[in-house]
């Protein structure tokens, strides 16, 4: 069974990389500060769709959430992530059909130069830490959790595409409905956590992190690492808190980007902590 979720896992990622090559901007960005944090990140991360919402769309209840610089929206629960109390679900955004990348999970960030020696170096180091910070999360939310695959080195074979790292750590909680990869017939009737690892590209961090050499993890169109949470059908998971608890074990400099959903609006998630698309009250002011 677990050769077979390592084959169908594999031909999943496949599909999505096949004939892409790893890019990435090597120039420095520069943050606009009419914009949301959220917006100025996902920009420099090649999330090139990402666009604020006007704060005159949102209601009272929701405004006294929204922190001074409109980045980060508070959570009733705090570090609990409850999710669906962020925003009043996801109504912003309702008006909106993001495509492309600003419609996907991914995970964008600006490593160190001296963390590796070169883009396959670099590609194994991120695989590691999002690996572990996966497998840290689960642990911290309590959940039972099997590691089906591990920075498993695998090559797009359609048009000689990426080369990427895929791990699979599966959550097993018969509470949740959540079954041992074991008593299923597909991968995907199983509750797990994945993430795909493309090579970085030699160039540097945002101006406003501090413009330094970096491996620049980030994405263009199709072409992006990133995080993702599969939930079968009929089973309930508190996916936010997964998200936040992953977030939170990954480096200072990793940035995960969460598209849009029933429940919550596209944030961009660091250390634990949801930044989300929505102008700055300077640009209020200034207008």
């Amino acid at each position: 069974m677990k050769r077979y979720i390592e084959i169908a896992a594999s031909a999943a990622v496949v599909l999505s990389l096949a004939g892409c090559a790893t890019t990435g901007s090597s120039d420095p960005a520069t943050y606009e500060p009419a914009k949301s944090r959220a917006y100025n990140l996902a920009q420099a991360g090649g999330i090139t769709e990402a666009r604020d919402t006007e704060r005159k769309h949102l209601s009272e209840n929701e405004l006294y959430k929204v922190a001074s610089n409109a980045d980060i929206l508070m959570w009733d629960r705090g570090a609990n992530w409850s999710g669906g109390e962020a925003l009043g679900a996801s109504l912003l955004f309702a008006a909106l059909e993001p495509t492309s990348n600003f419609a996907k999970d991914s995970l964008f960030g600006w490593m160190p130069s001296s963390m590796a020696t070169d883009a396959v170096q670099a590609r194994a180091k991120m695989s590691e830490v999002t690996t572990s910070a996966m497998e840290k999360a689960l642990g911290s939310l309590g959940y039972t959790y099997e590691a089906t695959l591990e920075n498993y080195d695998q090559k797009a074979v359609f048009g000689g595409g990426s080369a990427f790292l895929f791990s699979q750590i599966t959550i097993i909680d018969a509470n949740q409905g959540c079954p041992s990869p074991d008593s299923v017939d597909h991968y995907s009737k199983t509750c797990y956590v994945s993430s795909q690892i493309i090579e970085p590209s030699q160039g540097f961090e945002p101006a406003f992190l501090g413009g330094g050499q970096a491996w620049s993890f980030t994405t263009e169109g199709v072409k992006a690492s990133s995080v993702k949470l599969n939930v079968p059908e009929g089973v309930t998971l508190d996916s936010v808190s997964i998200i936040g608890a992953i977030s939170a074990n990954l480096p200072d400099w990793a940035y995960m980007f969460a598209p849009q959903t029933d429940e919550t609006p596209p944030m961009v998630v660091n250390k634990g902590k949801p930044l989300y698309f929505v102008e700055p009250v300077e640009s209020i002011e200034k207008s």
